[in-house]
C-alpha cells in the first residue's frame, strides 16, 4: 500500500520494557530505515555481532530525542532499557531523511569522549554529553534521572569497571558531580 506521495507508510512495533531489559530490533526489509521513537523512560541503542560477545553503545534515544538510522548491514540492534520505557521502533522509506543518521551522529560524540586521555576528563565528557543531550536543566546545574552501569560506562570510555568506580569516587570528592543517596540520578 503507497500513500499518496508514492512512499509506502512506516510499520511500527510497539515495545515495552523495564530498566535494563532489552530486545533484538528486528532488521527491516530492504533499504528501509529505523525510527525508534520514545514515549516514555530512555533507551541506549546497542550492536552486536552473531556468535560473539560484542556489546557496542551506538546511541541513546529519549521522548526529546528519537533516534532514526539505517540499519548496519553486518550488526544486529539491541534496544536496552535504561529506565522503564515505553517506544517504537518503526520501518520505512522517508528519502528526506536518508542523510539524518542519529547513530552516526551519536558514534561520532561518544568517540569524541574516547579521545581525552586521561580517564577523568572521559567521564566529565561523558556525563555532560548524557546530561546535556538527555538530562533536564535545573538551578542545581543538570539533572541525568538516570544512571549507567560502571560496566557500561568502561564500555563506553574504553575503561574498566574498577576504574570507572575509581575515577566517579574521585570525582565526586572534588564536588565536580553529585549522585543521588539511592545512586537514580546524577546532578553535574
Amino acid at each position: 500500500m503507497n500513500t499518496r506521495d508514492g512512499h509506502n507508510p512506516r510499520q511500527s512495533r510497539p515495545i515495552f520494557l523495564n530498566a535494563s531489559e532489552t530486545v533484538l530490533l528486528d532488521r527491516p526489509r530492504g533499504r528501509e530505515d529505523v525510527e525508534i521513537t520514545v514515549e516514555d523512560g530512555i533507551v541506549r541503542i546497542g550492536a552486536y555481532q552473531e556468535g560473539k560477545t560484542i556489546d557496542l553503545t551506538l546511541a541513546f534515544a529519549c521522548k526529546s530525542e528519537p533516534c532514526r538510522f539505517n540499519y548496519p548491514e553486518e550488526l544486529g540492534i539491541r534496544i536496552e532499557a535504561i529506565t522503564e520505557t515505553r517506544c517504537q521502533a518503526s520501518y520505512g522509506h522517508d528519502p528526506e531523511q536518508r542523510s539524518n543518521d542519529s547513530i552516526l551522529e551519536w558514534v561520532l560524540q561518544l568517540h569524541i569522549v574516547r579521545l581525552e586521555t586521561n580517564i577523568e576528563s572521559r567521564l566529565m565528557k561523558l556525563f555532560q554529553l548524557l546530561t546535556t543531550r538527555l538530562g533536564i536543566r535545573t538551578t542545581d546545574g543538570y539533572l541525568l534521572e538516570h544512571t549507567l552501569t560502571h560496566e557500561r560506562i568502561a564500555e563506553i570510555i574504553g575503561t574498566t569497571r574498577s576504574t570507572v568506580s575509581r575515577s566517579i569516587s574521585s570525582l565526586r570528592k572534588s564536588n565536580k558531580i553529585y549522585i543521588g543517596e539511592l545512586k537514580n540520578h546524577m546532578i553535574l
